[in-house]
């Protein structure tokens, strides 16, 4: 039986497909769980985020931090080749917890607007990638979700800023749509978001030296 060999290159791919699975999975087990975030009560509307979203971004998160060794390499080298990689490793980081964000789409129960979970997913992971070569993995995650909370923060203290807002937060009976908001904008600033964060790995290599040298002092 001929033995397998991984190629290193391929590695951190796997261990994007690897996040990503484990948000499918929990996902899809807390299908339907939000988190109420409520700083005024009636006649202000309690925002919810749904779980399912809060585990892609950690997927995104974890992700960003398993390739960072391989990214901070990357880093110090030279050529087309090291750019595409890393540029390749934000694409799959990115795609991957949106299609786990569609999968339990599919298992969700009827609800209005449900494709923005979809957009949602794609915005907040794809800035964990667009500022990871600046600030780290870790904190780029934490500060995507630590937003994502303050939104909806925000959007409960002023009534209407939900139908504003590029990020959905669901209601009762699903997610509220921008709709002041022109047709497409939303779609539009998620995909341009996540070519933002593929063209940031690519001019960076996945890293800057700054957060690279943070690391090594780090351990």
């Amino acid at each position: 039986m001929a033995n397998v060999i991984l190629r290193p290159s391929l590695l951190p791919v796997l261990g994007a497909l690897a996040s990503a699975s484990v948000a499918a999975a929990f996902g899809a087990a807390a299908l339907g769980i939000v988190v109420p975030v409520a700083v005024f009560d009636w006649p202000n509307e309690e925002q919810r985020v749904p779980v399912a979203e809060l585990l892609c971004v950690c997927a995104a998160m974890a992700g960003a931090w398993a390739n960072r060794p391989r990214l901070w390499v990357w880093e110090r080298l030279g050529g087309v080749r090291t750019r595409v990689r890393a540029a390749a490793v934000a694409a799959v980081g990115v795609s991957l917890p949106v299609a786990a964000g569609a999968a339990v789409l599919v298992a969700s129960p009827p609800a209005e607007n449900t494709w923005l979970l979809v957009t949602n997913v794609l915005l907040a992971t794809s800035a964990v990638y667009l500022l990871a070569p600046f600030l780290g993995a870790v904190p780029s995650g934490l500060a995507v979700l630590a937003g994502i909370f303050l939104g909806a923060a925000a959007c409960n203290m002023v009534p209407g800023l939900d139908r504003v807002s590029p990020y959905a937060y669901a209601g009762s009976d699903g997610w509220v749509a921008p709709d002041l908001l022109p047709a497409g904008v939303v779609p539009a600033l998620a995909v341009g978001t996540a070519v933002a964060a593929l063209g940031v790995h690519a001019v960076t290599r996945g890293s800057t030296s700054r957060v690279h040298q943070r690391g090594e002092e780090a351990g």
